[in-house]
């Protein structure tokens, strides 16, 4: 259902939704007195405050509220706001239990939605397009084209201050504290002159400027709406003062039309409120609606985002101040989350907060029955179907660890040995553990530590736009393909490499080959390029394919004949047409089973799913914005998104597993166990000052009514002290059993202050002084790990503990793996001393692998048998220019350059310094190859294969080039490396001399050898550099018969010879190599 659209509630609970705390019957709880205090005064009405500690029940008591309000005269006229849309999500499953029957509106908003919702029946009422609501994806290009233009010398001029750096205007960052200043503008009610004032008063010339993009940026706004088809559009920072205002104006502007009106609107979690959002509900007030507002100072999250803790204690008091409704004000006065451990932990670190709205609240203790109570007493106060009442706590009365750790692998292996512990001992579901750290940038690498060490770990949020989700691509990739109504090279490569083919770079080179041998037997001379185009339009020619590659093609070739049927229907949509691909392409099935599956695989299918999902809700809006767009269109919006944009998509989340996310996307939500993981010395707390560039902080300090802006340094960073403590309290209160707090030690990174307040001891005072809450990480809590430590103690001969050794045993009849002998390594015998061939067997021989085999035994064994690394760069560019040269065996420079442009994006690089340096090389070896082509005018055969045997060896390979000469044909083989062997090296060079000797056992047709040579064009200079190996003459090619003798003698070996040579640094399998240090065997029988 799309935002605004809505206006029936809808009481199913979601497959995908995250467990809620709440319970599944309102009837099943039992309010305490405090509790039941406020639910009675808001019966009655009025204006209402309540107070409470995190886990006091506010969020129950504001439901309840809403429960007995509802019972007493329906639940039409009444709301219930939260500060974000995951915390109203989860809020309004508890409401839609409590009310109990479907409802004519939605009950449960953001204080955005509600903006929305009145703006939207105010356009109805005028006869006006619905409005629309700018996501910050829509600002930042929105910004970003008027930065742009001010660079070209259009729209008004600017004056930034020379605080400002010119070059910073370009910048991402810099957008994003430009649009936190615009935002924080507009949430204090602030337009461009307002801004421009303030700036001028305090000396801030950097907000005179910002105020002067704030009215263009209004303008721009408010004209883009002014169409027939296009209501109005705003964002989030402007949208709720302009439905305050549109509430205020209501009468005056619809005569005989009541506003929007509720009898109660219940605000939770309002210490995260905006002082918009506070301007809001004093117009409602003022249309006699009653106020319920519930929050903890102590616990903002969303300061970052405008929020403004000290409303709560300013809606208590009276007066003209924002916010200030002279409400009475309420106590809860029990904590019903936690041990009083953790109570203890809690309460002592908001005590070093600003005591906004008093003490009384810090001093509520935990009530008893949160811990498990043996008399099976009803447990008042928390709504939590997953937790039997009157149970005694499984995990024990060690509620809160702190421990430190050697490295962030260890601390990875930590947290999830802790939740591997209560997972099998106490029988607590991984859905009902988190971890919780600081930074988004902390989230992945921990979510990999987990899934390494077994943990099923929920899926992550997107954090890339759009645009760069690997699900995404190929279908904007085939879109604007389809757009164009052609296809080209680059395009076919790019689609057959991508999941809408499934091939990889290897296999395309492949399919490059199959397409230029058929076309060379059948007389053509066409390129790749155009083979593989033709291919895409015409599929039946994949049918002699090997069938894999036939597969591939077959399935591309029919979702983009699917995709151009749709185009050429009447009214095709960007929506249809993205439909018409998916459909085609058969992934929805293949990535919905490997996402039922567990592992990487089906993390990796899960979040190309939520990402395809939130493609088709961004074109199901783009169209309601936007009507009569096209695909072009769409490409444009989403090409112009710097950020992962915002999407109301329901994502996929596995039933049992644990979600690892920040402080702030922890608020509203607890769990048994919690882990806040990473709190080090400058990440938790963060004290750099956010926005020191532009001040959009102090803009709401001073909107706040605190003049921060002529505050100095040590006072801006007491305030982001502040908010990062109340950060830090939020995560911690989020455990309702058992608390684990780690970091990591070492010479880089140390614990922070926040662990010392939480750390029962001192923190060491010197890097050298021991820590005493540095720990040793225990084995992994599973089979592997338990097979470790009995292997270990086994291994101790006599002093052996026998229980270990009898254990060990019986896991080694089972079947568990490496529990018996046989499979541990350095204890089994050799497998085998047969020799790899036997004396009189043909070898298969490489020429391209003589070389290594000559320089080390050991790393021709291992990479031949799969030991090598992946493609890097150097080897991707040198694949790209061996493709032009077979491709256009006598082309020039310019042609060369050409192709070379046409086909660099297939390599995905991204804009920078390396990107051009890179290119800059590619450039000098086509200039070098075409300055050799142009010497070799003569008929020449490119990518020849040769598979012929002499003595021994079966000469297996494939020839970069053959010129034919008079005396007959030269091998040349192109070399992309920047070093070139010495002229007496290439005189016996193994690989040519094995093409020689095929040579003249007939590879190339019969015709003779006419030498052989090396071409460097890798290796800088004026031209390319040759090295030539001469045509033996006849009687005297002895040397390649015992050179091909010698090798599959070695080839044929039992045992392999290491050997140290100048090529070692390079070797992709030194980690296996004993002559290499720590390349040793890692256990010694």
């Amino acid at each position: 259902m799309s935002a605004g659209r809505g206006v029936i509630v809808d009481v199913t609970t979601s497959a995908f939704a995250p467990p809620l705390s709440f319970g599944e019957q309102a009837d099943g709880v039992t309010l305490d007195a405090s509790q039941r205090a406020v639910v009675d005064a808001a019966i009655w009405g009025g204006k209402h405050v309540v107070l409470g500690a995190p886990g006091s029940g506010r969020t129950t008591t504001a439901v309840a509220a809403f429960a007995e309000l509802a019972a007493a005269g329906g639940a039409e006229d009444l709301l219930l706001l939260v500060p974000t849309r995951r915390q109203a999500a989860r809020v309004r499953e508890a409401v839609a239990t409590a009310v109990r029957h479907t409802v004519g509106r939605v009950l449960v908003r953001t204080p955005a939605s509600l903006a929305f919702s009145v703006l939207r029946s105010r356009a109805t009422l005028l006869g006006e397009p619905a409005p629309a609501l700018l996501v910050g994806a829509d600002q930042d290009r929105i910004l970003a084209e008027l930065l742009a233009g001010h660079a070209e010398g259009e729209g008004r001029p600017v004056p930034w201050p020379p605080s400002v750096p010119r070059e910073a205007l370009a910048l991402r960052a810099f957008r994003g504290e430009l649009r936190d200043v615009l935002m924080r503008a507009a949430e204090a009610g602030w337009d461009g002159e307002e801004l421009a004032r303030q700036g001028r008063r305090r000396r801030r010339p950097e907000w005179v400027a910002c105020a002067a993009v704030l009215a263009e940026y209004t303008e721009i706004t408010q004209l883009s709406s002014v169409t027939p088809d296009r209501g109005a559009q705003y964002d989030v920072a402007t949208i709720v003062d302009e439905a305050a205002r549109a509430l205020a104006t209501w009468e005056a502007d619809l005569p005989g039309h009541e506003p929007p009106r509720w009898r109660t609107v219940i605000h939770d979690d309002y210490q995260d409120a905006t002082l918009a959002t506070a301007r809001l509900l004093g117009t409602l007030a003022g249309h006699g609606s009653s106020l319920l507002l519930l929050g903890d100072p102590d616990t903002s999250v969303q300061t970052f985002r405008g929020a403004v803790p000290s409303l709560v204690a300013r809606a208590g008091a009276a007066g003209s101040d924002v916010g200030a409704f002279g409400a009475t004000v309420h106590t809860l006065r029990t904590v019903w989350r936690g041990t009083p451990a953790l109570r203890s932990l809690v309460a002592s670190l908001s005590d070093h907060l600003p005591a906004l709205g008093g003490h009384e609240r810090r001093r509520a203790a935990v009530a008893p029955a949160a811990t498990g109570v043996p008399d099976g007493r009803e447990e008042p106060g928390a709504w939590d179907p997953g937790r039997m009442r009157g149970d005694v706590d499984p995990l024990g009365s060690d509620a809160v660890e702190v421990a430190v750790v050697r490295s962030a692998g260890e601390e990875a292996r930590l947290v999830a040995r802790r939740l591997r512990e209560v997972r099998l001992r106490d029988g607590v579901e991984w859905s009902r553990m988190a971890v919780v750290v600081r930074r988004t940038a902390q989230v992945a690498p921990l979510r990999r530590g987990l899934r390494a060490a077994g943990v099923p770990v929920a899926t992550a949020s997107a954090e890339v736009p759009l645009r760069d989700e690997p699900a995404v691509r190929p279908l904007l990739r085939a879109l604007a393909m389809l757009d164009a109504g052609t296809c080209t090279p680059e395009e076919a490569s790019w689609l057959l490499c991508s999941p809408l083919g499934g091939l990889d770079a290897v296999a395309l080179r492949v399919l490059r080959r199959e397409l230029r041998r058929e076309e060379i037997a059948g007389g053509g001379e066409r390129a790749s390029d155009e083979l593989l185009v033709e291919l895409l339009d015409d599929p039946s020619r994949a049918a002699t394919l090997p069938p894999r590659l036939r597969r591939a093609c077959a399935r591309l070739a029919r979702t983009l004949a699917r995709g151009a049927a749709a185009a050429a229907e009447p009214g095709a949509s960007v929506e249809t047409l993205l439909w018409a691909l998916w459909d085609a392409s058969g992934l929805a099935s293949d990535w919905r089973e490997r996402a039922l599956g567990s592992g990487p695989t089906a993390e990796r299918a899960d979040a190309d799913l939520d990402a395809v999902i939130a493609l088709f809700r961004a074109a199901e809006q783009f169209a309601d914005r936007t009507p009569g767009a096209r695909a072009p269109d769409f490409l444009t919006y989403l090409e112009t998104q710097e950020f992962a944009s915002d999407t109301l998509a329901a994502r996929g989340r596995r039933a049992e597993s644990v979600p690892v996310l920040t402080a702030s996307a922890a608020a509203g939500q607890e769990w048994d166990v919690v882990v806040v993981a990473g709190v080090q010395e400058d990440v938790w707390p963060d004290l750099r000052l956010r926005d020191s560039l532009l001040g959009a902080q102090a803009v709401a300090e001073v909107a706040a009514g605190r003049d921060a802006a002529s505050a100095g340094p040590a006072q801006a960073r007491r305030a982001v002290l502040h908010d990062e403590l109340r950060m830090f309290v939020s995560a911690l209160s989020r455990a309702r059993r058992r608390l684990l707090l780690t970091a990591v030690q070492d010479g880089e990174t140390r614990p922070s202050e926040f662990l010392r307040l939480a750390s029962a001891g001192p923190a060491p005072r010197a890097d050298d002084e021991p820590d005493h809450r540095l720990v040793r990480v225990p084995p992994a809590l599973d089979l592997r790990g338990l097979v470790g430590v009995l292997r270990a103690e086994t291994l101790r001969g006599r002093a052996a503990d026998p229980w270990a050794v009898r254990l060990l045993a019986s896991l080694a009849a089972a079947e568990v793996p490496f529990a018996h002998p046989d499979a541990w390594a350095g204890l089994a015998p050799t497998s085998t001393p047969q020799q790899l061939w036997a004396d009189d067997d043909v070898v298969p021989v490489s020429p391209s692998s003589l070389e290594y085999l000559q320089a080390c035994a050991l790393r021709w064994l291992l990479t031949t048998a799969g030991g090598r690394s992946g493609s890097a760069l150097p080897q991707e560019v040198g694949t790209l220019v061996h493709e032009i040269a077979a491709d256009l065996p006598h082309g020039g420079a310019a042609e060369l350059l050409a192709e070379l442009d046409r086909r660099w994006p297939a390599l995905g690089l991204p804009e920078g310094w390396a990107a051009r340096r890179t290119r800059a090389g590619a450039e000098e070896m086509v200039r070098l190859l075409a300055d050799y082509l142009a010497g070799v005018p003569g008929h020449v055969d490119v990518e020849v294969p040769v598979d012929v045997v002499v003595d021994r060896a079966r000469i297996r390979g494939r020839v970069d080039r053959v010129e034919h000469t008079q005396d007959g044909v030269r091998i040349a083989d192109l070399k992309t490396g920047a070093t070139a062997v010495t002229a007496q090296e290439a005189e016996h060079h193994p690989q040519l001399g094995a093409y020689q000797a095929a040579a003249r056992a007939g590879a190339f047709d019969g015709a003779a050898a006419d030498g052989a040579r090396l071409v460097y064009v890798g290796a800088g200079g004026r031209s390319a550099k040759h090295r030539q190996q001469a045509a033996p003459p006849p009687g005297d090619e002895d040397w390649t018969r015992a050179m091909l003798a010698e090798a599959t003698d070695a080839m044929s070996a039992s045992t392999f010879l290491a050997q140290a040579n100048p090529s070692c640094e390079r070797c992709p399998v030194r980690a296996s190599c004993p002559v290499w240090p720590g390349g040793g065997r890692v256990v010694e029988p």
